[in-house]
Formats: structure tokens, C-alpha cells, sequence
């Protein structure tokens, strides 16, 4: 071989390696952007109203009658607290902001445990109001949820990710 098929296959090579290695950078700093973005998001949806909400939701029977939300006005109140975080994870999961998976071991837990509680005073807003997008994107993300949980959820993230670090 001389030198200049040398020179030119060194060359190749050394643009091949630069193309794989900024592909790489490029793949891990996109996942960096989406982590962060999706801890901002549940951090700024998640306000002590919010999980004061949840927490009154949460004492709830599965599937109270609606008329029981709207009969009690703080009760309403957090419902439709619930319903627009709900609505905002389910569309940043939808749009990739936000990693399925992330979100269910961020909030994935609460966001089931509603829906359960909710549900029926959502078809109800639903048909009262002639609107099929209430409450849509929160129903989307609890399918979601429902159809590929993270791991952590069947067993508990302690049991699922024994011996673990993380990132």
C-alpha cells in the first residue's frame, strides 16, 4: 500500500471515528435535555396544592360518584388541580418531552390512583359539557401507564433495581 491510500484510509477512518463520537455526544446530551426537562416539569406541576390535592383525592373510593365532586367545592377544586397536571404529563409524554417511564417513577403512582378515583366524574364533565377532550390526555397517559409500566412498579423500584446506581 503507499503512502497516500494510507494518508486517505487514515483519514477516512479518523472522520468515521469523529462521526460515530459526535453521534454519541449528540444521542447522550439529547437524553441529558430530556431528563432535565422532564424533573422541571413534574417539579413545577408538583406544588403543595397540587399534592395537597392528590392527597385529598386519594382518600377517595374507586370510581366516587361525580356527584360527590361537584357537590363539595374544595373537593372540585382539587379534582380539577389533578386534572390539569394529569393533562400536562400525559401531553409532554405524547410529545417525547417527558420519558414514559420516568414519569412513572416520578409520579406514575398517583396519577393511576386518581384516574381510579376520578374516572367517572370525568366521562361525566365529559358528557355534561359535550366535550370529548376532558380529561383526554390524562386518560391517555393512564393507559399508557397501564399497558408498559416500569418495571419498579410490579415489584417495588427497591426490588426491581437491586444493586442498581442509576445514571
Amino acid at each position: 500500500m503507499d503512502l497516500d491510500t494510507a494518508a486517505n484510509l487514515a483519514t477516512t477512518f479518523a472522520v468515521v471515528v469523529g462521526v460515530v463520537f459526535g453521534l454519541a455526544e449528540l444521542r447522550h446530551a439529547v437524553r441529558d435535555r430530556r431528563d432535565h426537562a422532564a424533573v422541571d416539569i413534574v417539579r413545577t406541576v408538583q406544588t403543595q396544592d397540587v399534592r395537597r390535592a392528590v392527597g385529598r383525592i386519594l382518600k377517595l373510593p374507586d370510581d366516587v360518584d361525580p356527584e360527590v365532586i361537584r357537590s363539595d367545592p374544595a373537593l372540585h377544586e382539587a379534582a380539577l388541580a389533578v386534572d390539569s397536571a394529569c393533562e400536562m404529563w400525559g401531553s409532554m409524554v405524547f410529545e417525547g418531552v417527558v420519558d414514559l417511564h420516568t414519569l412513572d417513577r416520578m409520579v406514575g403512582g398517583w396519577v393511576r390512583g386518581t384516574w381510579l378515583r376520578l374516572r367517572r366524574w370525568v366521562e361525566a364533565e365529559r358528557a355534561a359539557n359535550r366535550n370529548p377532550n376532558v380529561g383526554e390526555w390524562w386518560q391517555w397517559i393512564y393507559e399508557r401507564l397501564q399497558a408498559d409500566p416500569d418495571p419498579g412498579k410490579a415489584q417495588g423500584a427497591h426490588v426491581a433495581y437491586r444493586g442498581r446506581k442509576g445514571r
